[in-house]
């Protein structure tokens, strides 16, 4: 065999050796991929370190907040494993820009606190925030499937700020 034969383009040959390194790469990705569950989910189910603020205690009443009272760093100098807490006006800006979420309810608590609902039906969201006496506030719930026409105080009762009727 000369060297013009050995340099000669063979189909079959290319077809075959394709063909055997396809079905190496497609069962190497088979074999890595075999473990992950369809069933799952993009998303992870939320556990307890992932929202803190629903790990306060069973004792404490409804409505009762002042666990918020007692974060005392805000905004970039918290933990992560401490609930968001900023500045009401930062907060309240985080929610427009980033949610499109507007003011659906304020309800005025004593010792100049207050609890707001704020929602966007665009985004479908829905975010329960509590202000201090101090101006800081506090997001206490927040989740999705929001729509035009909701009840707020609804919703408060169902995430338990506030007492059921």
């Amino acid at each position: 065999m000369n060297s013009e034969d050995q340099m000669r383009f063979d189909p079959i040959k290319t077809s075959i050796a394709a063909a055997a390194l396809g079905a190496a790469v497609l069962g190497t990705v088979t074999v890595a991929f075999s473990g992950v569950d369809p069933k799952a989910g993009v998303i992870p189910p939320a556990n307890d370190e992932m929202r803190p603020m629903d790990d306060i205690g069973a004792d404490i009443p409804y409505g009762e907040l002042s666990v918020f009272d007692q974060i005392s760093e805000i905004g970039e100098d918290q933990s992560v494993d401490v609930p968001y807490c900023d500045h009401r006006a930062v907060l309240a800006g985080v929610l427009d820009a980033d949610y499109q979420e507007a003011k659906q309810l304020s309800m005025p608590l004593a010792r100049d606190r207050s609890v707001e609902l704020w929602a966007s039906a665009e985004m479908g969201t829905w975010t329960a925030v509590y202000t201090r006496s101090d101006g800081v506030s506090c997001v206490i719930s927040s989740g999705i499937g929001w729509k035009a026409g909701n009840d707020p105080i609804a919703l408060l009762t169902r995430e338990k700020v506030l007492p059921a009727a």
